[in-house]
């Protein structure tokens, strides 16, 4: 197959799991044959993909109907893991070069990508330890979108980052580049070298790497490690990167069959807009040579064509999930166990565990359960205890039959009441470790040892590694205060708040490691905490913030890191505020939506009112919707008059032009020094600013503000560049190198700009600082439009050239924009000394315009004969 380029025995310390006393499904395991079978001869042909994807198995059916063991069963299968006597006898005839699990267990309607990317690259390595095209795409985009982090492991390995190292310095090595001074640097070799591949890649458009890939691979490169940001992940650009595994997979000969089996795809569903699905068809799509076994609750309607959220989509691009379809592979109902095989599993349980049941109650058990695996899971555990008993008690009919939550609450009856208390409280996670169930039920943790060890409670991989089946915490919350030993809803409460105390001891433990991972996940977990019980949380000591959760989402990581481990919807209303506020801030929410949603929550008495109102002042500000700014920030001021509030209504007016308005408002608070200096600047004089621009960085340098710091910084450097011409290209390049690292995009633009300007520089340089500015402008939120740092870099560069059509060009450009802010007045005053004037825009000049276009015309005179 040609494809298209990127655009095991029971442990005996434990009770065995349903999944290992699984029955026959002999038509799924069939289905899995036969797809692999049909799969295999669309990898051997010859034959360039097309239109139509063939690479979708799926598997659906109601909750508790036993899919996600089914899906463990059939991947142990393949790959040769299960006991030596089993129903499906030896693997498939069909080999499986290797297998990737994509879990969703902990989603709540949201994929992890990032995640996602490394889970394939780690079925993968089961193929070959080396995959560089995908290894140098994937270190490009996590080097961007978590800036300062080093690669992460695998299945808590370092071999991942070790092998990308070593392409890396491989790599570095071929184009004349030492290395082997960074190496000890925090975020590792792997990262600090792609940082600068790329930019030799920028530098030099002809470069080529050492590596065999596609034509185009260096510019996708840097594309991998421009678009995205902390704050735009670029979905489609990660699954263009998983398409380069695809890229690579198809050039071994024979083409080796990675299968990757994904979970309980219904919870993407919880996302009525569908985003993450959206992702997740993009990728498959995407890697057309990989088979992807899915299970969910809902048949996948990707055939349908007017399932708009869905890039790919239709019954042409879909053909074997068309329902009625006799191809292979295709869409298969899982029910419930047959009679016989519902008789099978409980004949198996007896006779291995050895439990004390007789026929009748086996013939009654099959009945009473309807073949639902996990009701079987319930009825054997209640067998257990009957057994464990040690009075020589048979089990009864009653023991094992009636309704699903009436044997869940069985079950808890047979645990000591110390596990009792510990099972109680996992259900108030999705994921949770033995600290966290341990403080919620406040008792010891070799009592939330031997909980975990109870077969209701699953184990999968991770820092937080343990869950329970949906139906099973159902049960016991819905029903818990109705029994003995039972918790009322204040239990709850008071649990959930000993839990949440725990979480912000993970919490800050974690942020002093600067394990940015653990810090999202400890957040996720205690969001998920708040929306499904009332929670009391602690305040933190000597912050403005009512409660450590809300200072620990504001001051976190990355609000899009949480996308992915927060539920979708909340039980209580403090929940819902955090998914709003979460949920405006993320690029993936429609405009409108956004700003809905932090109207919501600053009408609320949530604690986070105060800085969802800031945040809605900012997103108006952003769609220069001054009033509608301006209000929201009155509003704010009159609800907490701080400093910071207070200075946003100046500064608002002085982003809008409005400077006599912006003097007067600013008049008498701490903010006056900061808009006076602003001001000034616009209008020609920047003499304030140099004054004093020192002191302001040294205070924020002190005070470890870093992003504050960095973004000054390169104001700095860009102004001295402009007005002092004193900046050399080395300190230049020590900047740049530190915001690139950081990911840091304001600095980022700026280093850009003072690349264009600073003399010394490399015209290649200048050239490629000039594209690359404009293409962040154009991949920004508001993309499709040039910004000022790009028009007064053009501006300069074409000057210097002395390129009549460039500055025409640029003059229709700056001419077309709907909206010019402060920041534009030195490039409309420069286009006017050029003869090239654009319309004006209404401003209140301190003095006249003629007065300050001719500051600028002088300042623009300096810089040029300094030429």
């Amino acid at each position: 197959m040609r494809v298209p380029l990127p655009s095991g025995n029971t442990d005996h310390g434990r009770l065995p799991h349903a999944g290992e006393l699984f029955t026959d499904r002999e038509s799924e395991s069939q289905a899995f044959t036969s797809t692999l079978a049909s799969f295999r001869q669309l990898l051997d042909q010859d034959v360039e993909v097309g239109v139509a994807r063939h690479n979708v198995l799926t598997f659906y059916g109601l909750g508790g109907i036993g899919k996600t063991a089914l899906s463990e069963r059939l991947e142990a299968w393949v790959s040769d893991r299960l006991p030596p006597v089993h129903d499906w006898g030896p693997p498939p005839p069909t080999k499986v070069s290797a297998t990737a699990r994509i879990d969703l267990h902990g989603s709540s309607g949201r994929m992890d990508l990032p995640a996602t990317l490394l889970a394939l690259r780690a079925g993968a390595a089961k193929i070959r330890d080396r995959w560089p095209v995908f290894d140098l795409a994937f270190a490009a985009y996590w080097s961007a979108v978590r800036p300062g982090e080093p690669l992460p492991e695998i299945h808590g390995r370092r071999e991942y980052a070790d092998t990308v190292a070593n392409t890396v310095s491989a790599l570095l090595s071929d184009l004349g580049s030492a290395a082997g001074f960074i190496v000890g640097t925090p975020v590792g070799m792997g990262v600090w070298g792609i940082r600068k591949i790329i930019g030799m890649l920028r530098r030099r458009r002809d470069l080529r790497l050492g590596v065999e890939a596609f034509d185009g691979f260096e510019q996708f490169l840097v594309r991998c490690g421009d678009e995205p940001s902390p704050t735009e992940s670029r979905p489609a650009l990660a699954c263009e990167i998983a398409a380069t595994l695809s890229w690579e997979l198809a050039t071994m000969v024979p083409s080796p069959l990675l299968t990757v089996f994904i979970d309980t795809t219904e919870r993407l569903a919880l996302d009525p807009r569908r985003v993450s699905e959206g992702h997740l068809n993009r990728l498959v799509h995407s890697m057309p040579n990989v088979l992807f076994v899915m299970a969910g609750r809902e048949m996948l309607d990707w055939y349908d064509e007017s399932q708009v959220d869905l890039p790919y989509r239709g019954r042409w691009t879909w053909p074997g999930l068309v329902p009625g379809t006799q191809e292979s592979p295709r869409q298969h109902l899982v029910g419930n166990l047959s009679p016989a095989d519902t008789r099978q599993v409980i004949e198996r349980g007896r006779r291995q565990l050895d439990l004390p049941m007789d026929d009748d109650v086996v013939e009654q058990l099959a009945d009473a359960s309807a073949g639902l695996p996990q009701y079987l899971e319930l009825a054997r555990q209640v067998a257990m205890s009957a057994k464990d008993a040690g009075d020589g008690r048979r089990v009864q009919v009653a023991d094992v039959t009636g309704s699903l939550s009436s044997l869940v609450l069985r079950v808890l009856d047979d645990v000591p009441p110390d596990e009792q208390r510990a099972i109680r409280a996992a259900c108030l996670f999705r994921v949770f470790d033995t600290t966290l169930i341990a403080a919620a039920a406040d008792v010891d943790h070799g009592c939330a040892d031997r909980a975990v060890a109870r077969p209701m409670i699953d184990r999968h991989e991770g820092r937080f590694p343990y869950r329970m089946h949906d139906a099973v915490r159902e049960a016991v919350r819905r029903t818990d205060h109705q029994v003995p030993g039972g918790w009322s809803e204040q239990d709850w409460e008071l649990a959930a708040s000993r839990a949440a105390a725990a979480a912000r001891v993970l919490h800050d433990a974690a942020k002093l490691r600067e394990d940015t991972r653990e810090v999202l996940d400890v957040i996720g977990i205690a969001i998920g905490l708040v929306c499904e019980q009332h929670t009391t949380l602690e305040k933190p000591e000597d912050s403005p913030y009512a409660d450590w959760l809300t200072k620990a989402i504001v001051h976190g990581p990355a609000l899009q890191g949480l996308r992915s481990r927060i539920p979708a919807s909340s039980r209580t209303e403090y929940g819902r505020h955090v998914l709003n506020f979460i949920s405006a801030k993320s690029l993936e929410t429609p405009s409108e939506e956004r700003v809905q949603a932090l109207r919501d929550t600053f009408a609320s008495e949530h604690p986070l009112r105060n800085i969802a109102g800031r945040h809605l002042g900012y997103a108006f500000k952003l769609q220069h919707r001054w009033d509608d700014a301006l209000a929201t920030f009155q509003e704010l001021v009159a609800r907490a008059p701080s400093a910071v509030n207070r200075a946003q209504i100046p500064q608002v007016l002085s982003m809008a032009r409005r400077f006599v308005d912006a003097r007067d408002a600013a008049a008498g608070l701490p903010s006056e020094v900061l808009i006076t200096r602003v001001q000034e600047y616009a209008h020609g004089v920047p003499d304030r600013y140099f004054a004093e621009i020192d002191e302001k960085v040294t205070t924020l340098r002190q005070a470890g503000r870093q992003r504050e710091y960095l973004e000054e910084m390169g104001d700095y450097l860009v102004r001295r560049a402009f007005f002092r011409g004193d900046l050399g290209v080395d300190e230049l390049d020590g900047y740049h190198n530190q915001v690139e690292l950081a990911g840091h995009m304001f600095g980022i633009r700026s280093a850009l700009l003072a690349r264009v300007l600073v003399r010394g520089a490399d015209r290649v340089e200048r050239a490629e600082a000039l594209d690359r500015l404009r293409r962040l402008d154009m991949a920004s939120e508001h993309g499709g439009t040039i910004g000022f740092r790009y028009a007064f870099a053009e501006f300069c560069d074409a000057r210097l050239a002395g390129d009549r059509d460039r500055l025409v060009a640029l003059r229709e450009e700056v001419g077309g924009l709907a909206e010019r802010t402060r920041p534009w007045i030195p490039v409309e005053c420069f286009l006017d000394t050029a003869g090239l004037p654009v319309p004006a825009v209404p401003t209140q000049w301190f003095g006249t315009y003629e007065i300050v276009q001719q500051r600028w015309a002088d300042h623009l005179q300096r810089y040029l004969a300094r030429g």
